[in-house]
C-alpha cells in the first residue's frame, strides 16, 4: 500500500508499502450510490503556474467512446451467446485512458522527466458458463493462480488506437474478444473436468452475481502543467539539499497521474468516472556509521494541482525532511522487544488495513488455498467491543483531508458503499465485489483493480473508530503505556509515531503473518528519561492474536493514504484510526545493508567539508 506522510523515512530496503500520511479531521461530501445521471456545464479555470481547462463529457448517446463500447458489445454478445459449447452471459467493457507525466530533479538539475505521455488500457470480462459455474472458477488441480492469471485479457502492447474511437478502437474490442472468449472456453472445459473428479467444495455460493444497470457519467478535466515554470520551481528546490551533507539520491519530482475509465456491461450499465492524481515529492537518502542505508520521503497529493503546496511551503518540507534523515543517521539500532507499545492514529490504520482489512476481502474466505481467518467469525468477537470498523468509500474527506480511496462506482460497475464490517468487536460482514461467498450472495461496491486486471474485493477507505466513552486522551495513553510497562516489569514501552507501510500473507501456504514497517519508533522510559528515537525495525505478528491485544484507544485519529497492491493490482486507498495502546506487540530486526559513505567528499560540499570528516569512521592501518 503506498501512502503519504509529513515524515517519511523509508528503509530502503523494504518498500513493499510506500506512505503518505495525513493527520484527519471530519468533512463529509458522500458520494451518493446508486443510479445516476450526471452532466455538469463546462468551466474553465486559469492559475498559474497551470494553466487548467475543465471540460466535461458529452452525456450518454453523445460520448463516442461509450458508444463504440455500447454497439461493439451488444454486436459481441449477441452473436457470441449462441457461439461455443459454455454459453456467453456477460461481457463487459472497461477502457482506462490517461496523460501521465512527471518533472524531476536532484541537485538543481532536471532528471528523469516523463513528457506528457498519453496512454490507454482495455480490460474485457467474458463469462461463459452461468453465475453458478463459469470459466472464473477457482482451479485447484494447478498451481492455485487466482483467474486473473488466466483470464488477463490486456495489454499496452496491443492495436488499441493511443485516442479516438470508431473503427479502430471496434477491431481492438474485436480482437481482444475473440481472445477472450476462446480462452473461457478452454477454462471452462478445464476447470468442469477437473471438478467432476476432485472432492466437493466447501463453499457452494457460485461465481457471479448479477447487478442491475447503472448510469454516470462523471465530468473529466482536461489539465495542462505549465512545465516550464514546474522545471524551475523544482530545480529551485532540488538545490536546497546541496545545504546537508551525508544525503545522497536527493530530489524533488510533480507527477501528474489523471485517468478515466470508461465502462459499459451487457446488463445496461454506462458509467464515466475520472480519478485525479498530482503529486509533488522530495526523497533522500543517506548511510549510517554502521552501514545503514536509510530513505526518506515526504509528499503531498492533490486532485487538482492548484491545490499542491506553494514553493516556500515545499522548500519547508525539504529541510524538515533533510534535518530528520541525519537525525536518524545517529539514532541506536532497535533490539529485538515484546511489550506494551502505543501505535499511532496513521501507524493504527496501517495495522488495521493488514490484520484485518485483507482478511475480510471476500475471496479470502472463499479460495481452497487461503487461510480463511475470517470465513465462519461472522457474529463472533474478534476485537476489543470498543471498537468499530466500517470501510466507507462513498466519503472522500477525513479531518479536512482529501482521501484516495474514495471512488463512486467500483470497476465492476457498481455504486460504492458504506459495509460495516465490525460493530462493537463483533464481525458482521464481509467487502464483496460481484464474486459471492456463502452467506453474502450480492457485491457491497467493492469489486476494485488496477488498469488491465481482473477486478477483486478490496479495501477502499477503512474506518476504526472507538467508543467515546471509552477514549482517553493521548497525555493518558501514554500514562497508561508506562503503566502496562511497568506492570510487564520492562524498561520502556514503544511509541511507533509514524509508519511507512506493510506487508500480510493470507495464504495456506505461508504463516498468516504480517509485518508492518515504521518510520519512527520512540523507546518511552518508566524511569521518566526523555523519550529515544531508534531505527531499524519491523513490527510483526499474527492477526487474530494481534486484535485481541488491543487495550485502549485514544480521542485523536489519524489518515493513511496511499495504493495497495494485491491480487488486483495497485489501487487507491485510505484508513483512518484513532491511536492505540497493545499489550504486547513484537519488533525484530529489518533487513540491513552494509554499506558505508563515499570515500571522498560530495563535490558540492568539498569546499566546505575536508576530505578527512568522512574518514572518521574508516579502520585505522596496523
Amino acid at each position: 500500500m503506498k501512502i503519504s506522510n509529513k515524515l517519511n523515512i523509508i528503509m530502503a530496503s523494504m518498500i513493499t508499502f510506500a506512505t503518505t500520511v495525513e493527520s484527519v479531521s471530519s468533512t463529509n461530501t458522500a458520494n451518493s450510490p446508486g443510479t445516476i445521471e450526471t452532466v455538469l456545464p463546462s468551466k474553465t479555470i486559469n492559475s498559474q503556474p497551470n494553466s487548467e481547462k475543465a471540460t466535461s463529457k458529452d452525456a450518454g448517446q453523445n460520448n463516442p467512446v461509450i458508444n463504440a463500447l455500447t454497439e461493439e458489445l451488444q454486436r459481441s454478445f449477441n452473436q457470441l451467446k449462441h457461439v461455443g459449447k459454455a454459453p456467453l452471459y456477460y461481457l463487459a467493457y472497461k477502457l482506462y485512458e490517461g496523460t501521465w507525466e512527471s518533472i524531476s530533479a536532484s541537485d538543481g538539475a532536471l532528471r528523469d522527466e516523463v513528457p506528457q505521455n498519453d496512454w490507454r488500457m482495455l480490460s474485457v470480462d467474458l463469462r461463459v458458463g452461468s453465475p453458478k459455474f463459469d470459466n472464473t472458477h477457482y482451479q485447484r488441480d494447478v498451481a492455485s493462480h487466482p483467474p486473473h492469471e488466466y483470464d488477463a485479457t490486456s495489454d499496452r502492447n496491443s492495436i488499441l488506437p493511443n485516442e479516438g474511437a470508431g473503427i479502430p478502437l471496434k477491431q481492438s474490442l474485436w480482437l481482444k474478444t475473440d481472445t477472450a472468449f476462446k480462452r473461457a472456453q478452454q477454462r471452462f472445459a478445464s476447470i468442469k473436468a477437473s471438478n467432476d473428479l476432485l472432492a466437493v467444495e466447501e463453499d457452494k455460493s457460485g461465481d457471479f452475481s448479477l447487478q442491475p444497470a447503472h448510469t454516470y457519467f462523471g465530468p473529466v478535466k482536461h489539465i495542462e502543467l505549465d512545465r516550464a515554470a514546474w522545471q524551475e520551481k523544482v530545480k529551485r528546490l532540488s538545490k536546497l539539499f546541496l545545504n546537508y551533507p551525508h544525503l545522497k539520491d536527493t530530489s524533488v519530482k510533480l507527477t501528474a497521474e489523471p485517468t478515466t475509465r470508461y465502462f459499459v456491461n451487457s446488463e445496461g450499465s454506462r458509467e464515466i468516472e475520472q480519478h485525479l492524481s498530482y503529486r509533488i515529492m522530495v526523497s533522500g537518502t543517506t548511510i549510517a556509521d554502521d552501514g545503514m542505508s536509510l530513505s526518506l520521503s515526504d509528499y503531498d497529493e492533490e486532485p487538482d494541482p492548484a491545490k499542491l503546496p506553494d514553493e516556500k511551503t515545499i522548500a519547508k518540507m525539504v529541510d524538515k525532511l533533510a534535518h530528520n534523515l541525519l537525525a536518524f543517521r545517529s539514532a541506536p539500532v532497535a533490539d529485538p522487544y515484546v511489550g506494551p507499545a502505543i501505535l499511532s492514529g496513521r501507524s493504527a490504520a496501517v495495522f488495521f488495513h493488514e490484520t484485518f482489512g485483507h482478511r475480510v476481502e471476500a475471496q479470502h474466505q472463499k479460495n481452497e488455498d487461503e487461510g480463511k481467518t475470517f470465513a465462519k467469525r461472522v457474529g463472533t468477537k474478534v476485537m476489543p467491543t470498543f471498537l468499530s470498523v466500517v470501510d466507507d468509500p462513498t466519503n472522500s474527506f477525513a479531518y479536512g483531508h482529501e482521501l484516495a480511496g474514495s471512488y463512486k462506482f467500483d470497476d465492476e460497475g457498481v455504486p460504492a458503499q458504506a459495509v460495516t464490517l465490525a460493530k462493537n468487536g463483533i464481525l458482521t460482514g464481509f467487502l464483496l465485489g460481484r464474486r459471492p461467498v456463502t452467506g453474502f450472495k450480492t457485491s457491497n461496491g467493492h469489486g476494485r483493480s488496477a488498469p488491465g486486471w481482473n477486478p477483486a474485493a478490496r479495501q477502499g477507505i477503512l474506518r476504526v473508530s472507538a467508543d467515546p466513552k471509552t477514549q482517553v486522551s493521548p497525555t493518558q495513553l501514554r500514562a497508561q503505556l508506562i503503566t502496562e510497562a511497568k506492570k510487564q516489569h520492562k524498561e520502556y514501552g514503544l511509541l511507533f509515531d509514524d509508519i511507512y507501510g506493510g506487508s500480510t500473507a493470507v495464504s495456506t501456504h505461508s504463516d498468516q503473518v504480517f509485518s508492518i514497517y515504521p518510520l519512527r519508533i520512540f523507546k518511552v522510559f518508566v524511569d521518566g528519561r526523555p523519550d529515544q528515537l531508534i531505527r531499524g525495525a519491523d513490527i510483526v505478528g499474527t492477526p487474530l492474536a494481534a486484535l485481541e491485544k488491543i487495550i485502549l484507544a485514544s480521542n485523536d485519529y489519524g489518515v493513511f493514504n496511499g495504493s495497495c497492491g494485491r491480487e488486483s493490482g495497485w489501487v487507491p486507498n485510505s484508513a483512518v484510526a484513532p491511536s492505540l495502546l497493545i499489550q504486547s506487540m513484537e519488533i525484530k530486526h529489518s533487513f540491513r545493508s552494509f554499506q558505508k559513505l563515499p570515500i571522498l567528499p560530495d563535490p558540492a560540499q568539498a569546499s566546505a567539508t575536508p576530505a578527512s570528516s568522512h574518514l572518521d569512521t574508516a579502520p585505522k592501518a596496523n
